[in-house]
Protein backbone atom coordinates (compact mmCIF):
# COMPACT_ATOMS: atom_id res chain seq x y z
CA UNK A 1 0.00 0.00 0.00
CA UNK A 2 1.28 3.90 -0.64
CA UNK A 3 1.60 6.53 1.67
CA UNK A 4 -1.34 8.97 1.66
CA UNK A 5 -0.65 12.67 1.24
CA UNK A 6 -2.75 14.35 4.24
CA UNK A 7 -3.59 18.06 4.70
CA UNK A 8 -2.44 18.63 7.97
CA UNK A 9 -4.45 20.07 10.57
CA UNK A 10 -3.60 22.78 13.47
CA UNK A 11 -4.34 21.32 16.97
CA UNK A 12 -7.14 23.52 17.55
CA UNK A 13 -8.93 22.86 14.88
CA UNK A 14 -8.00 18.91 15.69
CA UNK A 15 -9.57 19.45 19.22
CA UNK A 16 -12.97 20.28 17.94
CA UNK A 17 -13.36 16.68 15.97
CA UNK A 18 -14.17 15.01 19.92
CA UNK A 19 -16.35 12.72 18.64
CA UNK A 20 -13.72 11.14 16.52
CA UNK A 21 -10.41 11.99 18.56
CA UNK A 22 -9.87 8.98 21.42
CA UNK A 23 -7.59 8.96 24.32
CA UNK A 24 -7.84 5.09 24.51
CA UNK A 25 -5.19 4.96 21.48
CA UNK A 26 -2.07 3.73 22.63
CA UNK A 27 1.07 2.23 21.81
CA UNK A 28 1.47 -1.62 21.92
CA UNK A 29 4.23 -3.16 20.29
CA UNK A 30 7.86 -1.55 18.81
CA UNK A 31 10.68 -3.32 16.61
CA UNK A 32 14.31 -3.08 15.60
CA UNK A 33 14.82 -5.64 12.93
CA UNK A 34 18.09 -6.86 11.63
CA UNK A 35 17.50 -7.91 8.96
CA UNK A 36 18.87 -5.75 5.67
CA UNK A 37 18.96 -2.33 6.51
CA UNK A 38 18.36 -3.11 9.64
CA UNK A 39 14.83 -3.66 8.75
CA UNK A 40 11.74 -3.85 9.42
CA UNK A 41 11.61 -1.17 11.71
CA UNK A 42 7.48 -0.72 13.03
CA UNK A 43 5.09 0.18 15.57
CA UNK A 44 2.00 -0.94 16.41
CA UNK A 45 -0.44 0.95 17.60
CA UNK A 46 -3.98 -0.07 19.09
CA UNK A 47 -7.52 0.89 19.95
CA UNK A 48 -8.46 0.38 23.20
CA UNK A 49 -11.80 2.17 23.41
CA UNK A 50 -15.54 1.13 22.09
CA UNK A 51 -15.78 3.26 18.86
CA UNK A 52 -13.50 3.58 15.81
CA UNK A 53 -10.89 6.48 15.60
CA UNK A 54 -10.03 8.85 12.99
CA UNK A 55 -6.24 8.34 12.54
CA UNK A 56 -6.04 11.56 10.35
CA UNK A 57 -6.34 13.28 14.14
CA UNK A 58 -3.51 12.01 14.92
CA UNK A 59 0.50 12.01 14.26
CA UNK A 60 3.71 9.78 15.06
CA UNK A 61 6.96 10.74 15.91
CA UNK A 62 10.27 10.08 16.67
CA UNK A 63 13.20 12.07 18.51
CA UNK A 64 16.30 10.64 17.53
CA UNK A 65 19.78 10.04 20.02
CA UNK A 66 18.34 12.12 23.32
CA UNK A 67 17.78 15.13 20.89
CA UNK A 68 14.57 17.32 22.30
CA UNK A 69 13.38 17.91 18.46
CA UNK A 70 11.06 15.57 16.59
CA UNK A 71 13.47 14.01 13.87
CA UNK A 72 12.78 15.84 10.31
CA UNK A 73 10.92 18.34 11.92
CA UNK A 74 7.79 17.43 12.65
CA UNK A 75 5.57 13.92 13.66
CA UNK A 76 3.86 12.11 10.56
CA UNK A 77 0.01 12.95 9.90
CA UNK A 78 -1.41 9.19 9.80
CA UNK A 79 -4.28 8.16 7.72
CA UNK A 80 -7.80 5.98 8.03
CA UNK A 81 -10.14 4.77 10.68
CA UNK A 82 -9.05 2.09 13.64
CA UNK A 83 -11.97 -0.25 14.48
CA UNK A 84 -11.96 -0.50 18.14
CA UNK A 85 -10.11 -3.19 19.42
CA UNK A 86 -7.91 -3.24 16.43
CA UNK A 87 -4.27 -2.34 16.13
CA UNK A 88 -2.65 -0.22 13.13
CA UNK A 89 0.77 -0.94 11.97
CA UNK A 90 3.36 1.92 10.78
CA UNK A 91 6.42 0.40 9.25
CA UNK A 92 9.83 2.93 9.04
CA UNK A 93 10.28 1.66 5.45
CA UNK A 94 9.66 3.13 1.85
CA UNK A 95 7.99 0.30 0.54
CA UNK A 96 6.87 -3.30 1.69
CA UNK A 97 10.42 -5.41 1.64
CA UNK A 98 11.44 -6.83 4.44
CA UNK A 99 8.10 -6.37 6.21
CA UNK A 100 5.77 -8.19 3.74
CA UNK A 101 8.53 -11.32 3.10
CA UNK A 102 9.08 -11.70 7.17
CA UNK A 103 5.22 -11.65 8.18
CA UNK A 104 3.11 -12.31 4.78
CA UNK A 105 1.53 -8.67 4.42
CA UNK A 106 2.29 -5.25 3.85
CA UNK A 107 1.76 -2.53 7.18
CA UNK A 108 -0.86 -0.61 7.14
CA UNK A 109 1.36 3.04 6.39
CA UNK A 110 4.50 3.80 5.56
CA UNK A 111 6.71 6.61 7.13
CA UNK A 112 10.28 5.81 6.36
CA UNK A 113 13.44 4.73 8.12
CA UNK A 114 13.88 7.25 10.94
CA UNK A 115 14.51 5.25 14.09
CA UNK A 116 16.64 3.01 15.73
CA UNK A 117 16.60 1.09 18.91
CA UNK A 118 17.48 4.02 21.01
CA UNK A 119 15.05 6.63 19.94
CA UNK A 120 12.12 7.72 21.70
CA UNK A 121 8.49 7.27 19.60
CA UNK A 122 5.82 9.53 20.24
CA UNK A 123 1.94 9.18 19.35
CA UNK A 124 -0.11 13.05 19.43
CA UNK A 125 -3.66 13.92 19.04
CA UNK A 126 -2.71 16.74 16.58
CA UNK A 127 0.23 17.52 13.68
CA UNK A 128 3.31 17.51 16.35
CA UNK A 129 6.25 19.87 15.00
CA UNK A 130 9.52 21.32 16.47
CA UNK A 131 9.37 19.94 19.57
CA UNK A 132 5.73 18.88 19.92
CA UNK A 133 4.66 21.18 21.95
CA UNK A 134 1.83 22.71 19.87
CA UNK A 135 0.39 18.98 19.92
CA UNK A 136 -0.60 16.66 22.96
CA UNK A 137 1.18 13.60 23.81
CA UNK A 138 -0.88 11.05 24.18
CA UNK A 139 2.02 8.20 24.38
CA UNK A 140 5.12 7.74 23.89
CA UNK A 141 7.79 5.11 24.02
CA UNK A 142 11.32 5.86 25.74
CA UNK A 143 12.34 8.80 27.89
CA UNK A 144 12.81 11.92 25.71
CA UNK A 145 15.84 13.99 26.05
CA UNK A 146 17.72 10.44 26.67
CA UNK A 147 19.48 8.33 24.33
CA UNK A 148 17.97 4.72 24.74
CA UNK A 149 21.54 3.03 24.66
CA UNK A 150 22.26 1.15 27.47
CA UNK A 151 18.96 1.72 29.73
CA UNK A 152 16.53 -0.47 30.45
CA UNK A 153 13.64 0.90 27.90
CA UNK A 154 16.45 0.09 24.84
CA UNK A 155 15.10 -2.48 21.86
CA UNK A 156 18.01 -2.08 19.52
CA UNK A 157 17.97 -5.14 17.55
CA UNK A 158 15.20 -6.02 19.66
CA UNK A 159 11.57 -5.69 20.16
CA UNK A 160 8.93 -4.72 23.09
CA UNK A 161 5.60 -4.95 23.86
CA UNK A 162 3.11 -3.42 26.04
CA UNK A 163 1.72 -5.05 29.17
CA UNK A 164 -1.63 -3.79 29.47
CA UNK A 165 -3.46 -0.80 27.31
CA UNK A 166 -3.62 2.45 29.49
CA UNK A 167 -2.04 5.36 27.48
CA UNK A 168 0.80 6.96 29.56
CA UNK A 169 -0.11 10.53 28.57
CA UNK A 170 3.59 11.31 27.33
CA UNK A 171 5.18 10.24 30.68
CA UNK A 172 7.32 6.96 29.86
CA UNK A 173 7.36 3.80 32.36
CA UNK A 174 9.22 0.81 31.59
CA UNK A 175 7.12 -1.50 34.10
CA UNK A 176 4.16 -0.80 31.41
CA UNK A 177 6.19 -2.73 28.87
CA UNK A 178 8.40 -6.34 28.51
CA UNK A 179 11.71 -4.99 27.09
CA UNK A 180 13.52 -8.01 25.56
CA UNK A 181 16.62 -6.39 25.73
CA UNK A 182 19.01 -5.48 22.85
CA UNK A 183 19.99 -7.87 20.33
CA UNK A 184 17.09 -10.50 21.37
CA UNK A 185 16.33 -10.26 17.32
CA UNK A 186 19.89 -12.04 16.32
CA UNK A 187 20.12 -14.43 19.36
CA UNK A 188 21.13 -17.98 18.98
CA UNK A 189 21.64 -16.83 14.79
CA UNK A 190 25.28 -15.98 14.33
CA UNK A 191 24.32 -13.53 12.20
CA UNK A 192 22.31 -15.98 9.68
CA UNK A 193 19.64 -13.98 7.86
CA UNK A 194 16.98 -17.32 7.35
CA UNK A 195 17.68 -18.11 11.35
CA UNK A 196 16.70 -14.30 12.48
CA UNK A 197 13.86 -14.22 10.34
CA UNK A 198 12.57 -16.92 12.28
CA UNK A 199 13.28 -14.99 15.52
CA UNK A 200 11.18 -12.00 14.11
CA UNK A 201 8.11 -14.23 13.16
CA UNK A 202 8.53 -16.15 16.35
CA UNK A 203 9.16 -13.37 19.01
CA UNK A 204 7.18 -10.61 17.37
CA UNK A 205 3.24 -9.97 17.05
CA UNK A 206 2.32 -7.26 14.11
CA UNK A 207 -1.31 -6.68 14.67
CA UNK A 208 -1.97 -9.36 17.75
CA UNK A 209 -2.52 -7.24 20.68
CA UNK A 210 -5.82 -7.43 22.80
CA UNK A 211 -7.23 -3.92 22.99
CA UNK A 212 -10.76 -4.61 23.84
CA UNK A 213 -12.30 -5.37 26.97
CA UNK A 214 -8.38 -4.11 28.77
CA UNK A 215 -7.01 -7.48 28.47
CA UNK A 216 -3.23 -8.12 28.77
CA UNK A 217 -0.69 -10.65 27.24
CA UNK A 218 0.23 -11.42 23.66
CA UNK A 219 -0.98 -13.94 21.67
CA UNK A 220 1.09 -16.63 19.73
CA UNK A 221 1.28 -20.03 18.18
CA UNK A 222 -1.94 -19.31 15.82
CA UNK A 223 -3.18 -21.71 13.50
CA UNK A 224 -2.79 -19.97 10.37
CA UNK A 225 0.87 -20.54 10.00
CA UNK A 226 1.05 -24.11 7.75
CA UNK A 227 1.58 -26.27 10.89
CA UNK A 228 -1.98 -27.64 12.24
CA UNK A 229 -2.04 -31.19 11.93
CA UNK A 230 -4.30 -31.87 8.81
CA UNK A 231 -4.18 -28.98 6.93
CA UNK A 232 -6.95 -27.60 9.15
CA UNK A 233 -5.47 -23.84 8.98
CA UNK A 234 -7.94 -21.59 10.58
CA UNK A 235 -9.69 -19.13 7.74
CA UNK A 236 -8.58 -15.92 10.02
CA UNK A 237 -12.58 -15.41 11.02
CA UNK A 238 -12.05 -15.48 14.37
CA UNK A 239 -9.01 -13.08 14.61
CA UNK A 240 -6.19 -14.82 16.93
CA UNK A 241 -6.79 -18.45 16.90
CA UNK A 242 -5.73 -22.23 16.93
CA UNK A 243 -6.22 -24.52 14.07
CA UNK A 244 -9.65 -24.70 12.33
CA UNK A 245 -12.68 -27.27 14.56
CA UNK A 246 -15.37 -29.10 13.29
CA UNK A 247 -17.73 -26.27 14.41
CA UNK A 248 -15.98 -23.45 13.79
CA UNK A 249 -13.48 -22.66 10.20
CA UNK A 250 -11.88 -19.48 12.63
CA UNK A 251 -10.45 -21.64 15.11
CA UNK A 252 -10.73 -21.67 19.07
CA UNK A 253 -9.13 -18.21 20.34
CA UNK A 254 -8.42 -17.93 23.38
CA UNK A 255 -8.33 -13.78 24.96
CA UNK A 256 -8.18 -12.30 28.03
CA UNK A 257 -10.08 -9.52 30.39
CA UNK A 258 -8.81 -7.25 33.27
CA UNK A 259 -4.91 -6.51 34.10
CA UNK A 260 -1.42 -8.69 34.52
CA UNK A 261 -1.29 -7.48 38.17
CA UNK A 262 -1.29 -10.17 40.94
CA UNK A 263 -2.56 -7.62 43.79
CA UNK A 264 -5.61 -7.20 41.36
CA UNK A 265 -6.36 -10.52 40.95
CA UNK A 266 -9.13 -9.98 37.83
CA UNK A 267 -7.44 -11.74 35.18
CA UNK A 268 -9.98 -13.42 33.25
CA UNK A 269 -8.61 -16.28 30.57
CA UNK A 270 -11.80 -16.41 27.86
CA UNK A 271 -12.35 -19.26 25.06
CA UNK A 272 -14.46 -18.19 21.93
CA UNK A 273 -15.04 -20.58 18.61
CA UNK A 274 -14.96 -23.54 20.27
CA UNK A 275 -16.88 -26.73 20.16
CA UNK A 276 -20.26 -25.95 21.29
CA UNK A 277 -21.42 -27.93 24.69
CA UNK A 278 -18.38 -29.24 25.34
CA UNK A 279 -15.34 -29.47 28.47
CA UNK A 280 -12.29 -27.14 28.11
CA UNK A 281 -8.94 -27.11 30.21
CA UNK A 282 -7.43 -23.82 30.76
CA UNK A 283 -3.71 -24.47 32.05
CA UNK A 284 -0.01 -22.85 32.67
CA UNK A 285 2.97 -23.86 31.48
CA UNK A 286 6.67 -21.73 31.63
CA UNK A 287 7.27 -22.05 28.10
CA UNK A 288 6.24 -21.52 24.72
CA UNK A 289 6.75 -25.12 22.93
CA UNK A 290 9.13 -25.11 19.91
CA UNK A 291 10.37 -21.64 20.13
CA UNK A 292 6.73 -20.41 19.74
CA UNK A 293 5.61 -22.13 16.84
CA UNK A 294 4.16 -25.54 19.05
CA UNK A 295 4.06 -29.10 17.96
CA UNK A 296 1.07 -31.06 16.21
CA UNK A 297 -1.24 -32.07 19.35
CA UNK A 298 -4.58 -33.91 18.69
CA UNK A 299 -6.37 -31.40 16.08
CA UNK A 300 -4.41 -28.72 16.94
CA UNK A 301 -0.68 -26.99 18.14
CA UNK A 302 0.60 -27.25 21.52
CA UNK A 303 1.74 -24.37 22.47
CA UNK A 304 2.19 -23.83 25.85
CA UNK A 305 4.30 -26.24 28.38
CA UNK A 306 7.01 -27.11 31.04
CA UNK A 307 5.62 -27.22 34.31
CA UNK A 308 2.07 -27.37 33.73
CA UNK A 309 -0.28 -26.53 35.78
CA UNK A 310 -4.28 -27.07 35.59
CA UNK A 311 -6.22 -23.94 36.10
CA UNK A 312 -9.93 -24.81 35.65
CA UNK A 313 -11.91 -26.85 33.92
CA UNK A 314 -15.20 -24.73 31.80
CA UNK A 315 -17.71 -25.74 29.44
CA UNK A 316 -19.05 -23.82 26.16
CA UNK A 317 -21.85 -22.60 25.80
CA UNK A 318 -24.28 -23.34 22.96
CA UNK A 319 -22.58 -20.62 21.22
CA UNK A 320 -19.14 -21.90 21.73
CA UNK A 321 -17.68 -19.38 24.53
CA UNK A 322 -16.55 -20.32 27.80
CA UNK A 323 -14.13 -18.37 30.64
CA UNK A 324 -12.34 -18.76 33.63
CA UNK A 325 -13.89 -17.86 37.25
CA UNK A 326 -10.90 -18.30 39.25
CA UNK A 327 -7.73 -16.03 40.38
CA UNK A 328 -5.45 -16.94 37.86
CA UNK A 329 -2.19 -15.64 39.59
CA UNK A 330 -2.92 -17.25 42.71
CA UNK A 331 -3.79 -20.92 40.84
CA UNK A 332 -0.38 -20.76 39.27
CA UNK A 333 1.49 -19.53 42.13
CA UNK A 334 3.12 -16.85 40.07
CA UNK A 335 5.27 -14.00 40.99
CA UNK A 336 6.07 -10.32 39.48
CA UNK A 337 8.14 -10.95 36.77
CA UNK A 338 7.10 -14.22 36.00
CA UNK A 339 6.87 -14.48 32.34
CA UNK A 340 3.98 -17.37 31.78
CA UNK A 341 1.97 -19.15 28.78
CA UNK A 342 -1.23 -19.88 28.78
CA UNK A 343 -3.64 -21.92 26.11
CA UNK A 344 -7.15 -23.78 26.04
CA UNK A 345 -7.73 -27.13 25.24
CA UNK A 346 -10.92 -28.55 24.12
CA UNK A 347 -13.10 -31.04 23.39
CA UNK A 348 -14.66 -31.92 20.00
CA UNK A 349 -15.65 -35.37 19.57
CA UNK A 350 -18.41 -34.86 16.79
CA UNK A 351 -16.95 -33.42 13.92
CA UNK A 352 -13.10 -33.72 14.61
CA UNK A 353 -11.55 -32.66 11.37
CA UNK A 354 -7.93 -34.42 12.37
CA UNK A 355 -9.87 -37.36 13.92
CA UNK A 356 -7.69 -36.40 17.49
CA UNK A 357 -11.50 -35.60 18.59
CA UNK A 358 -9.51 -32.30 20.82
CA UNK A 359 -8.39 -29.56 19.49
CA UNK A 360 -6.74 -26.29 21.48
CA UNK A 361 -6.35 -22.35 21.07
CA UNK A 362 -3.72 -20.25 20.17
CA UNK A 363 -1.44 -19.53 23.33
CA UNK A 364 -1.32 -16.06 25.08
CA UNK A 365 1.89 -14.66 26.98
CA UNK A 366 1.68 -12.61 29.70
CA UNK A 367 4.14 -10.87 32.17
CA UNK A 368 3.03 -10.63 35.50
CA UNK A 369 2.99 -7.36 37.51
CA UNK A 370 2.64 -6.82 41.10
Amino acid sequence: MHRSLITSLSTAALLTFTGTANADLVLTEIVDGTLSGGQPKWVEITNTGSSAVDLALYSLGNKNNGGTDLGGGSATVLSGSLAAGASYVVSYDSDNDPFATVYGQDPDFYIGPYINGDDVVILYLGHATGDGSDATAVDVYGVEGVDGSGTDWEYQDSYSYRLGNSDNGGVFDVSDWFVAGANALEAGCGGDDACETINHQNLTTPWSHNGSGGGCGTSFCSGDQGTCPCGNENDGSGGDAGCANGANSGGGALSTSGSCSIASADLMLAGSGLAPSQPGLYFQGDNAINGGVGNPFGDGIRCAGGAVIRLEVSFADASGASSTTIDIGSKGGVAAGDVKRYQLWYRDPNTSPCGGLFNLSNGMEITWTP
